[in-house]
């Protein structure tokens, strides 16, 4: 069986550089400035839960542990 070698030429890509004034990267510039805030503040409230939960429960193990 003989191989098929077939040699492809690729033209470079020729986009236009991206405008910082341009309205539309404005707008999603600010939705993901807005997300990237608001999983801030998730990731903020997530550990206040985890760090609330970890101290509840030293404290139930301290409060058993003193019955003893």
């Amino acid at each position: 069986m003989r191989e098929k070698i077939v040699k492809l030429t690729v033209a470079p890509r020729s986009d236009a550089p991206v405008r910082g004034d341009d309205p539309w990267n404005t707008q999603i510039g600010a939705r993901l400035s807005g997300i990237e805030r608001l999983l801030r503040r998730l990731e903020w409230q997530v550990w206040g839960l985890a760090c609330g939960a970890s101290g509840l429960l030293v404290l139930e193990i301290l409060r058993h542990l003193a019955r003893v």
